[in-house]
């Protein structure tokens, strides 16, 4: 039996995900395809009326995901097989990497109008969260909460105002990633911090970043390159994808020491064809900017 998912990207619902005798399928809707505006969900996935298959849909899909142990974690929680992204996504991809967003069939992704949906958080929760992470991966199973982000270190969407944390729940975007330190590695908070800093000096344009701590607890908070306010002050996605979506490599093959993408491909990924460009750019998309997978060269940990 098929099961599906609605692929929401922005506002608009632009396809659909199937599972088939476990294996992903993607195919566009045809009033997106119907559209003067529709831009491709990704480089390695473009626009058309044929379905994708298992090869083509996983890496972008399977891309959304944590990896390692986080995955394997995520999964226990919810009981299913760490293997079974369409599974995992059903949970958890409420809030993922760009502007993508997966909901139940016929299920209304939340508009800008009806406001965010912010859990505030108090220090000692804060301190709860930072305890928990590591069991539990990304608060997988908490009420109101589908939050993902890939990588195999401990994060969390948040939502930030310039003095509160939150949590972003029923499809509020949020604003920043709170990394809570390695415990087997010393001083990593203040050393990833110290080297965002440095990129900054050299003027690099890493994401804005600061080191914080609450009862004695650091963490580093990181602004989302990928969310941007606009003019009334609402958080908006940007969307954007890793190097691996882009050339369509599934996640377990995405390092270059296992087989994965070296600087050439990589290079070549980031030069496509002229009206490759300007959508990357985000020069067709429906919403203000699009960002292009070159971002992501050093910012996926």
């Amino acid at each position: 039996m098929a099961r599906e998912l609605d692929v929401w990207l922005f506002a608009d619902r632009i396809g659909t995900l199937s599972l088939v005798e476990g294996r992903l399928g993607f195919r566009y809707s045809t009033d997106w395809l119907s559209r003067s505006d529709a831009v491709a969900l990704s480089s390695s996935l473009p626009l058309r009326a044929e379905p994708f298959d298992d090869h083509h849909t996983r890496p972008f899909f399977g891309g959304l995901l944590p990896e390692g142990q986080l995955r394997r974690l995520i999964a226990q929680q919810f009981q299913v097989s760490s293997q079974n992204d369409f599974a995992l996504l059903d949970r958890i991809g409420g809030e993922c990497a760009g502007a993508v967003t997966l909901l139940e069939p016929g299920q209304a992704i939340p508009t800008l109008e009806q406001g965010a949906d912010v859990q505030w958080l108090g220090d000692e929760e804060i301190v709860a969260i930072l305890d928990e992470l590591p069991h539990r991966p990304m608060l997988a199973g908490k009420d109101g909460l589908r939050l993902s982000l890939a990588g195999a270190q401990d994060k969390l969407p948040v939502v930030f105002d310039g003095a509160r944390i939150g949590l972003p729940r029923n499809g509020t975007p949020s604003s920043h990633i709170l990394k809570p330190a390695i415990r087997t590695l010393a001083d990593t908070v203040t050393n990833e911090g110290f080297c965002l800093a440095l990129a900054g000096a050299m003027q690099l344009k890493p994401a804005r970043s600061q080191v914080r701590s609450v009862l004695d607890r650091p963490f580093l908070l990181v602004e989302r390159y990928d969310r941007v306010a606009n003019a009334q002050g609402q958080r908006q996605r940007l969307h954007q994808e890793d190097f691996c979506q882009a050339l369509g490599v599934v996640p377990e093959m995405k390092y270059q020491n296992e087989g994965g993408p070296d600087l050439g491909p990589v290079r070549c990924s980031s030069w496509p064809g002229q009206s490759r460009c300007r959508r990357l750019r985000g020069n067709s998309s429906p919403t203000p900017s699009v960002a292009s997978p070159a971002m992501l060269w050093l910012s996926k940990s």
